[in-house]
């Protein structure tokens, strides 16, 4: 991956668009810290959800799992149900 000055991309845009068409991955930087990463479309639409999420993770936007949910009882609710009481509460105005 290269890395590319955002005053530098956008004083050459097209010139960097054309490496992302060719398939080139490109991380722009501001004032040398990376800010944002460019990929081919195609790139990302052809990972499997399992791989987004690991690339998701791998950048820091979220984390994964590493346990499985552990089974749970419902709660049983008593009283009326939530709609019937937002339907009361909207004829009551």
């Amino acid at each position: 991956m290269k890395k590319v000055g955002c005053r530098e991309f956008k004083n050459r845009q097209g010139h960097y668009l054309a490496r992302v068409r060719r398939g080139e991955t490109l991380i722009l930087t501001d004032r040398g810290k990376p800010v944002a990463q460019i990929m081919p479309v195609e790139k990302w639409d052809s990972l499997s959800l399992d791989e987004k999420l690991v690339e998701l993770e791998r950048q820091g936007h979220l984390r994964l799992g590493k346990r499985p949910f552990t089974p749970f009882d419902p709660v049983p609710a008593t009283g009326k149900p939530a709609s019937q009481i937002i339907i009361e509460d909207r004829e009551s105005r």
